[in-house]
């Protein structure tokens, strides 16, 4: 499955957005970010960031290369879906 290029899904909402990566820190519980557009030359991605705390979290541009810097691992079993079913995951994880 092609990940969209940054803003060719700008006219969904974000609650429907397909959420087609994740990327999370191994050694943190809750944090994780959640790519829904791609730019991979330039690694930027547009997508939901939360850093253990799902009341701050938000939508927005991430460096993917400062992701790798801080030892970030994209998740290699993520099968792309709706944000909204993204985020029952990532609660189900989080007991």
């Amino acid at each position: 499955m092609r990940i969209p290029k940054l803003y060719e899904s700008e006219p969904t909402p974000c609650p429907e957005k397909i959420i087609y990566q994740r990327y999370y820190l191994p050694s943190h519980r809750g944090f994780y970010w959640l790519i829904a557009e791609l730019d991979p030359k330039e690694k930027l991605a547009f997508g939901y960031a939360c850093l253990n705390d799902p009341e701050l979290a938000e939508w927005g541009y991430i460096s993917i290369q400062e992701l790798e810097e801080i030892g970030a691992v994209l998740d290699k079993n993520w099968k792309p879906c709706p944000f909204k079913e993204a985020l029952k995951q990532m609660r189900g994880e989080e007991h």
